[in-house]
């Protein structure tokens, strides 16, 4: 009997160490979201509004080196596929962010993609299948 106690109890004790393990884990994943938003938090911002499905991105625009996507709540919320927006020939490569710019109106735009110009893209539109003007949309660079 006394064998079967300190068996569970030593069970016991290795679940509670994995248990701060994971949350610590999970603490410092957090952390590194912070940074992420206190370093995106510390440039400038341009943007313009994407007013219709086809959008011609202003020139001064397409010279930069990096473009981001800004979606209000309401286009996240209605689980639009932006996989399918495009710039050009290239597609946009979504990123996992909680960053967000004030938008129009109070509401906020979150971040969601971004555009690599680097090898500039063979076309000025910016594409966004399914767009319905419910939600704010918004395209722009960090400034130095």
């Amino acid at each position: 009997m006394r064998n079967k106690t300190i068996f569970c109890k030593t069970i016991f004790q290795s679940c509670l160490v994995m248990l701060l393990l994971l949350g610590s884990l999970f603490s410092l994943a957090g952390c590194t979201d912070d940074e992420e938003k206190a370093k995106l938090a510390s440039y400038h911002w341009e943007t313009v509004a994407v007013s219709r499905e086809e959008f011609r991105i202003p020139e001064n625009y397409m010279n930069k080196d990096e473009l981001y996507l800004f979606v209000s709540r309401d286009i996240l919320d209605s689980h639009q596929d932006l996989s399918k927006v495009t710039l050009g020939d290239k597609h946009i490569k979504l990123v996992n962010s909680s960053f967000n710019l004030p938008g129009p109106g109070l509401k906020a735009l979150f971040l969601v993609g971004k555009f690599d110009l680097k090898d500039k893209p063979g076309s000025a539109v910016l594409k966004v299948p399914g767009f319905k003007k419910k939600g704010n949309v918004a395209i722009g660079y960090k400034k130095k």
